[in-house]
Protein backbone atom coordinates (compact mmCIF):
# COMPACT_ATOMS: atom_id res chain seq x y z
CA UNK A 1 0.00 0.00 0.00
CA UNK A 2 1.59 3.34 -0.85
CA UNK A 3 1.32 6.65 1.44
CA UNK A 4 1.95 9.05 -1.75
CA UNK A 5 0.60 12.09 -1.31
CA UNK A 6 -0.85 13.48 -4.25
CA UNK A 7 -2.44 16.53 -3.01
CA UNK A 8 -2.76 18.66 0.01
CA UNK A 9 -5.46 21.65 0.30
CA UNK A 10 -7.85 23.14 2.66
CA UNK A 11 -11.05 22.38 2.26
CA UNK A 12 -14.60 22.45 4.13
CA UNK A 13 -16.59 20.02 5.05
CA UNK A 14 -20.35 20.59 5.48
CA UNK A 15 -21.28 19.64 9.04
CA UNK A 16 -25.00 21.68 8.96
CA UNK A 17 -22.19 24.60 8.93
CA UNK A 18 -18.93 24.42 6.60
CA UNK A 19 -16.31 24.09 9.15
CA UNK A 20 -12.57 24.42 7.99
CA UNK A 21 -9.94 21.68 7.72
CA UNK A 22 -7.54 20.19 5.26
CA UNK A 23 -7.75 17.60 2.62
CA UNK A 24 -4.79 14.91 2.05
CA UNK A 25 -5.30 12.73 -1.17
CA UNK A 26 -2.74 9.73 -1.23
CA UNK A 27 -3.06 6.45 -4.10
CA UNK A 28 -5.01 4.43 -1.55
CA UNK A 29 -7.00 7.21 0.94
CA UNK A 30 -8.65 10.61 1.50
CA UNK A 31 -7.53 12.32 4.49
CA UNK A 32 -10.15 15.19 5.06
CA UNK A 33 -9.82 16.34 8.71
CA UNK A 34 -9.61 13.46 10.99
CA UNK A 35 -11.77 11.19 8.71
CA UNK A 36 -9.95 8.83 7.13
CA UNK A 37 -11.29 7.37 3.89
CA UNK A 38 -10.49 4.45 1.97
CA UNK A 39 -10.67 5.04 -1.98
CA UNK A 40 -12.14 0.99 -2.70
CA UNK A 41 -15.01 1.87 0.36
CA UNK A 42 -16.14 4.62 -1.50
CA UNK A 43 -19.42 3.30 -2.88
CA UNK A 44 -20.37 6.38 -4.88
CA UNK A 45 -19.34 10.22 -6.05
CA UNK A 46 -22.13 13.06 -7.07
CA UNK A 47 -21.21 16.88 -7.73
CA UNK A 48 -24.37 18.68 -5.43
CA UNK A 49 -25.07 22.39 -4.49
CA UNK A 50 -24.85 23.07 -1.11
CA UNK A 51 -25.74 26.96 -0.23
CA UNK A 52 -25.36 27.64 -3.44
CA UNK A 53 -21.81 26.33 -3.70
CA UNK A 54 -20.49 23.51 -5.84
CA UNK A 55 -19.48 20.63 -3.76
CA UNK A 56 -18.78 17.20 -4.24
CA UNK A 57 -20.67 14.61 -2.09
CA UNK A 58 -18.75 10.98 -0.99
CA UNK A 59 -20.72 8.37 -0.28
CA UNK A 60 -18.98 5.62 1.96
CA UNK A 61 -22.19 4.44 4.24
CA UNK A 62 -22.46 7.77 5.81
CA UNK A 63 -22.44 10.75 2.84
CA UNK A 64 -19.19 13.21 2.96
CA UNK A 65 -19.43 16.60 1.40
CA UNK A 66 -16.83 18.79 1.02
CA UNK A 67 -16.13 21.91 -0.54
CA UNK A 68 -12.75 22.57 -2.65
CA UNK A 69 -10.48 25.48 -4.32
CA UNK A 70 -12.28 26.16 -7.49
CA UNK A 71 -9.07 25.16 -8.94
CA UNK A 72 -9.17 21.76 -7.31
CA UNK A 73 -12.27 20.79 -7.56
CA UNK A 74 -12.32 18.56 -11.06
CA UNK A 75 -9.13 17.44 -10.34
CA UNK A 76 -10.26 15.98 -6.85
CA UNK A 77 -13.38 14.77 -8.60
CA UNK A 78 -11.85 13.11 -11.38
CA UNK A 79 -9.57 11.03 -9.13
CA UNK A 80 -12.03 9.92 -6.83
CA UNK A 81 -14.32 8.99 -9.65
CA UNK A 82 -11.72 6.72 -11.73
CA UNK A 83 -10.96 5.24 -7.94
CA UNK A 84 -13.95 4.42 -6.24
CA UNK A 85 -15.32 1.06 -5.64
CA UNK A 86 -17.20 0.24 -8.75
CA UNK A 87 -17.45 -2.40 -11.82
CA UNK A 88 -15.54 -1.00 -14.11
CA UNK A 89 -15.00 -1.11 -18.19
CA UNK A 90 -12.88 -0.63 -20.56
CA UNK A 91 -14.73 0.97 -23.49
CA UNK A 92 -15.66 3.69 -26.28
CA UNK A 93 -17.79 5.63 -25.41
CA UNK A 94 -20.53 8.50 -26.91
CA UNK A 95 -22.36 9.80 -23.97
CA UNK A 96 -25.48 12.41 -25.03
CA UNK A 97 -25.54 11.08 -28.28
CA UNK A 98 -29.43 11.80 -28.82
CA UNK A 99 -30.86 14.47 -26.96
CA UNK A 100 -34.99 14.47 -26.64
CA UNK A 101 -34.37 12.59 -30.09
CA UNK A 102 -32.67 15.03 -31.87
CA UNK A 103 -29.01 13.85 -32.72
CA UNK A 104 -25.73 15.52 -30.88
CA UNK A 105 -23.83 16.33 -34.08
CA UNK A 106 -20.89 17.58 -31.74
CA UNK A 107 -20.63 14.31 -29.75
CA UNK A 108 -17.37 12.46 -29.74
CA UNK A 109 -16.40 8.90 -29.59
CA UNK A 110 -14.35 8.78 -26.04
CA UNK A 111 -11.84 6.04 -24.28
CA UNK A 112 -12.14 5.32 -21.34
CA UNK A 113 -14.15 3.43 -19.08
CA UNK A 114 -17.72 2.73 -18.27
CA UNK A 115 -18.32 2.51 -14.46
CA UNK A 116 -21.21 0.59 -12.45
CA UNK A 117 -21.94 1.22 -8.68
CA UNK A 118 -24.88 0.49 -6.58
CA UNK A 119 -26.43 4.01 -7.30
CA UNK A 120 -24.86 5.45 -10.60
CA UNK A 121 -23.39 4.40 -13.93
CA UNK A 122 -20.31 6.37 -15.13
CA UNK A 123 -18.92 7.32 -18.40
CA UNK A 124 -14.78 7.94 -17.41
CA UNK A 125 -12.47 9.93 -19.84
CA UNK A 126 -9.41 11.82 -19.19
CA UNK A 127 -11.77 15.13 -20.19
CA UNK A 128 -15.46 14.41 -18.95
CA UNK A 129 -16.84 11.93 -15.99
CA UNK A 130 -20.38 11.94 -16.07
CA UNK A 131 -22.65 10.58 -13.83
CA UNK A 132 -26.11 8.99 -14.39
CA UNK A 133 -28.13 7.84 -11.50
CA UNK A 134 -29.31 4.53 -11.73
CA UNK A 135 -33.11 5.87 -11.01
CA UNK A 136 -32.46 7.73 -14.47
CA UNK A 137 -31.94 4.22 -16.22
CA UNK A 138 -35.05 3.90 -19.34
CA UNK A 139 -33.74 0.97 -21.37
CA UNK A 140 -30.88 -1.09 -22.70
CA UNK A 141 -30.23 -2.84 -26.25
CA UNK A 142 -28.03 -3.73 -28.60
CA UNK A 143 -28.03 -1.68 -31.95
CA UNK A 144 -25.90 -1.99 -35.30
CA UNK A 145 -24.25 2.11 -35.68
CA UNK A 146 -22.09 3.03 -37.93
CA UNK A 147 -18.31 3.66 -36.55
CA UNK A 148 -15.28 5.02 -38.34
CA UNK A 149 -16.83 3.66 -41.43
CA UNK A 150 -18.59 0.19 -40.39
CA UNK A 151 -21.06 -0.99 -39.29
CA UNK A 152 -20.59 -2.64 -35.36
CA UNK A 153 -22.61 -3.45 -32.50
CA UNK A 154 -23.23 -1.10 -29.83
CA UNK A 155 -24.92 -0.72 -26.61
CA UNK A 156 -27.65 1.55 -26.58
CA UNK A 157 -28.61 3.31 -22.61
CA UNK A 158 -31.85 5.67 -22.56
CA UNK A 159 -31.51 7.56 -19.83
CA UNK A 160 -33.19 10.75 -18.40
CA UNK A 161 -31.43 13.97 -18.47
CA UNK A 162 -33.77 17.34 -16.91
CA UNK A 163 -36.86 15.57 -18.28
CA UNK A 164 -35.31 15.07 -21.76
CA UNK A 165 -34.64 11.39 -23.12
CA UNK A 166 -30.70 10.72 -23.62
CA UNK A 167 -29.27 7.82 -25.30
CA UNK A 168 -25.30 6.97 -25.15
CA UNK A 169 -23.45 4.23 -27.01
CA UNK A 170 -20.94 1.88 -25.44
CA UNK A 171 -18.47 0.10 -27.88
CA UNK A 172 -16.60 -2.80 -26.94
CA UNK A 173 -15.74 -6.06 -27.71
CA UNK A 174 -19.06 -8.20 -28.33
CA UNK A 175 -18.55 -10.95 -25.85
CA UNK A 176 -18.21 -8.18 -23.12
CA UNK A 177 -21.41 -6.32 -24.68
CA UNK A 178 -23.23 -9.13 -24.19
CA UNK A 179 -22.19 -9.36 -20.65
CA UNK A 180 -22.78 -5.75 -20.09
CA UNK A 181 -26.45 -5.88 -21.74
CA UNK A 182 -27.25 -9.33 -19.41
CA UNK A 183 -25.94 -6.84 -16.29
CA UNK A 184 -27.51 -3.46 -16.66
CA UNK A 185 -31.13 -5.28 -17.40
CA UNK A 186 -30.91 -7.16 -14.36
CA UNK A 187 -30.53 -3.68 -12.59
CA UNK A 188 -33.17 -2.32 -14.90
CA UNK A 189 -35.18 -4.75 -13.73
CA UNK A 190 -34.56 -4.21 -9.74
CA UNK A 191 -35.72 -0.43 -10.24
CA UNK A 192 -38.01 -0.15 -12.37
CA UNK A 193 -41.52 0.51 -11.23
CA UNK A 194 -43.72 -2.53 -10.26
CA UNK A 195 -47.14 -0.96 -11.98
CA UNK A 196 -49.27 -2.28 -14.98
CA UNK A 197 -50.71 0.96 -16.56
CA UNK A 198 -54.41 0.86 -17.60
CA UNK A 199 -54.68 2.36 -21.33
CA UNK A 200 -56.10 5.59 -19.34
CA UNK A 201 -52.94 5.71 -17.30
CA UNK A 202 -50.67 5.74 -20.57
CA UNK A 203 -52.55 8.32 -22.25
CA UNK A 204 -52.30 10.36 -19.03
CA UNK A 205 -48.63 9.99 -18.64
CA UNK A 206 -47.96 10.78 -22.41
CA UNK A 207 -50.20 13.86 -22.06
CA UNK A 208 -48.52 14.94 -18.90
CA UNK A 209 -44.96 14.65 -20.62
CA UNK A 210 -46.63 16.72 -23.49
CA UNK A 211 -46.56 19.83 -20.98
CA UNK A 212 -50.52 19.58 -20.83
CA UNK A 213 -52.12 20.82 -17.36
CA UNK A 214 -54.80 19.00 -15.00
CA UNK A 215 -57.73 20.41 -16.76
CA UNK A 216 -56.60 19.90 -20.82
CA UNK A 217 -56.47 16.19 -19.91
CA UNK A 218 -59.35 15.96 -17.89
CA UNK A 219 -61.21 17.29 -20.96
CA UNK A 220 -59.33 15.35 -23.20
CA UNK A 221 -59.80 12.08 -21.88
CA UNK A 222 -63.29 13.02 -20.62
CA UNK A 223 -63.48 11.70 -16.97
CA UNK A 224 -64.94 13.50 -13.95
CA UNK A 225 -62.35 15.50 -11.77
CA UNK A 226 -62.11 12.91 -9.36
CA UNK A 227 -61.07 10.09 -11.57
CA UNK A 228 -58.59 11.95 -12.97
CA UNK A 229 -57.11 12.98 -8.78
CA UNK A 230 -57.04 9.13 -8.50
CA UNK A 231 -55.11 8.17 -11.45
CA UNK A 232 -52.65 11.24 -10.20
CA UNK A 233 -52.66 9.43 -6.72
CA UNK A 234 -51.77 6.18 -8.64
CA UNK A 235 -48.84 7.97 -10.49
CA UNK A 236 -47.49 10.00 -7.92
CA UNK A 237 -47.30 6.47 -5.80
CA UNK A 238 -45.93 4.12 -7.98
CA UNK A 239 -42.83 6.81 -7.86
CA UNK A 240 -43.45 7.17 -12.22
CA UNK A 241 -44.90 11.24 -11.15
CA UNK A 242 -44.10 14.23 -8.47
CA UNK A 243 -46.66 16.39 -7.43
CA UNK A 244 -45.58 20.16 -8.18
CA UNK A 245 -48.68 22.51 -7.41
CA UNK A 246 -50.85 22.26 -4.57
CA UNK A 247 -53.71 22.11 -7.40
CA UNK A 248 -52.33 18.29 -7.84
CA UNK A 249 -50.31 19.30 -10.54
CA UNK A 250 -47.65 16.59 -11.28
CA UNK A 251 -44.73 16.09 -13.70
CA UNK A 252 -42.73 12.94 -14.78
CA UNK A 253 -40.33 11.38 -12.64
CA UNK A 254 -36.93 9.88 -14.69
CA UNK A 255 -38.97 6.66 -14.09
CA UNK A 256 -41.95 8.28 -15.98
CA UNK A 257 -40.60 9.88 -18.47
CA UNK A 258 -38.43 6.62 -19.51
CA UNK A 259 -41.99 4.91 -19.32
CA UNK A 260 -43.29 6.98 -21.91
CA UNK A 261 -40.22 6.75 -24.54
CA UNK A 262 -40.56 2.88 -23.89
CA UNK A 263 -44.42 3.35 -24.83
CA UNK A 264 -43.70 5.71 -27.64
CA UNK A 265 -41.08 3.31 -29.39
CA UNK A 266 -43.91 0.65 -29.11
Amino acid sequence: MSDKIHLRTPVGIYEGKWVDTELIVTDDTLLIGKKKIALGDIEDLEEVGIEGIRSIQIKTGSKIIIKLPQKLHQQVFKFIAFNLKADKFAVFFMASATVGGVVSSDAPWEKGYFSVTDEGLWFLASKMQKRIPIENLGSVKKDVRNVGGKQRVVLVLSHVEKSNVVTSLLLCPESTLEMLENYLQRIFEKHKPKIKLSEDEVQILTLVYSGLDFASIENIIGISTDELNNYYDRLVDSGLAKVVKIRKEIELTPSGVSMVDKITKG
